[in-house]
């Protein structure tokens, strides 16, 4: 007597451990914002702090290990967050985890290779998670103008101060790409003139570590290319879309180019490859 079974392809697909890792980190997420939807969360310190602990809790490194292998063995997944992922003008690989109003990125630096970004302030506040290695970072302000206005621009010059220094720079407003009216708007940058401004602290943020960064804050990052440098942010929703930009090169890249499936496979093993396992 012959059994009869359900044929295997009309069995629905079982969802992929990476989007079950994903789904519970989202949960978590929009009830924060959900209860902060009332605050003005780019500039709000305490809904910042409290997503910073969230990260520390839901995305430290060991976490962050087993989502990013569980997404390199989901063809699916790779492709959909391949799309939104890609090599930023300012030298790192940001990868877009969750696109939910808000952002859940992975931000890799890979070693032997420097960078030093671009002062620019956010269209949104973040907190972020240092998963890997030392981050280290610039915090800037704008400064009254003086007799140094002759100066080239992007010109760094050393302060009476020895624990700061002064810029004098071009200014740009930068525009993220957005929808107006149903026409699709490119990214854009537009000058705004020169620029002054002073170097508040030289900040390093070791592994383990959780920060905080409003909109209106002014910062860059510098690698200095020895080590592997991983950070696991989450951005703020929006309602603007611009922000200050200070480039170091005349024509800053504002178009990149997404990554394919196999590249950001290629990328997230390598980074996966390079985590000792814990003593």
């Amino acid at each position: 007597m012959m059994t009869l079974t359900t044929p295997v392809a009309n069995k629905p697909l079982a969802p992929s451990l990476a989007n079950t890792q994903l789904t519970d980190i989202h949960e978590c997420l929009h009830q924060h914002f959900t209860i902060h939807q009332n605050d003005d969360t780019s500039t709000n310190d305490v809904s910042l702090a409290q997503l910073a602990h969230l990260l520390s809790q839901h995305c430290h490194l060991d976490n962050m290990i087993s989502l990013l292998s569980s997404i390199t063995q989901s063809p699916a997944l790779l492709k959909q967050i391949a799309a939104r992922s890609y090599w930023h003008g300012n030298g790192f690989l940001k990868v877009v985890l969750l696109d939910q109003g808000y952002k859940l990125r992975l931000h890799i630096w890979f070693a032997g290779t420097s960078c030093e970004e671009n002062i620019h302030s956010h269209r949104w506040g973040f907190a972020s998670h240092v998963l890997t290695g030392a981050l280290k970072s610039e915090l800037w302000a704008d400064a009254a103008n003086d007799d140094s206005t002759a100066l080239p621009c992007t010109s760094e010059l050393p302060s009476s101060n020895n624990h700061t220094s002064t810029l004098l720079s071009d200014e740009y407003l930068y525009t993220a790409k957005h929808q107006k009216n149903e026409t699709h708007v490119s990214a854009h940058k537009q000058y705004v003139g020169a620029a002054h401004l002073k170097k508040l602290q030289n900040v390093t943020q070791t592994a383990g570590a959780s920060y905080v960064m409003t909109s209106d804050q002014l910062h860059r990052i510098n690698h200095p290319g020895e080590e592997l440098v991983a950070t696991v942010i989450c951005t703020a929703p929006t309602q603007i879309l611009t922000n200050r930009l200070f480039p170091t090169t005349a024509d800053p890249k504002l178009h990149p180019t997404t990554l394919s499936a196999n590249e950001l496979k290629h990328a997230l093993v390598c980074y996966l490859n390079q985590q000792r396992p814990a003593a």
